[in-house]
């Protein structure tokens, strides 16, 4: 009997978001760093778990934040 391959059927909606942006050297050093470090196909995964471990969250904004940027955030992040 052959083993199952690949990933299994997923029973949940997905919805994709696509991200481009630039960074500048001398200015954005540390994210090109971070960036190149990553293997191909796991940029999604690596800047999910940047996201959670900065605490983007749906539900809270730090006092003193600007409104318009963290909706701006969410929506790009959760939109």
């Amino acid at each position: 009997m052959k083993a199952p391959r690949g990933r299994p059927k997923l029973t949940c909606q997905v919805k994709q978001v696509r991200v481009t942006f630039s960074l500048r050297e001398g200015e954005d050093d540390d994210l090109l760093v971070f960036f190149t470090d990553i293997p191909n196909g796991q940029r999604a995964a690596a800047l999910k778990i940047a996201l959670r471990a900065g605490g983007v969250s749906l539900f809270s904004a730090a006092p003193g934040t600007n409104d318009d940027i963290d909706r701006a955030v969410q929506g790009f992040v959760f939109g």
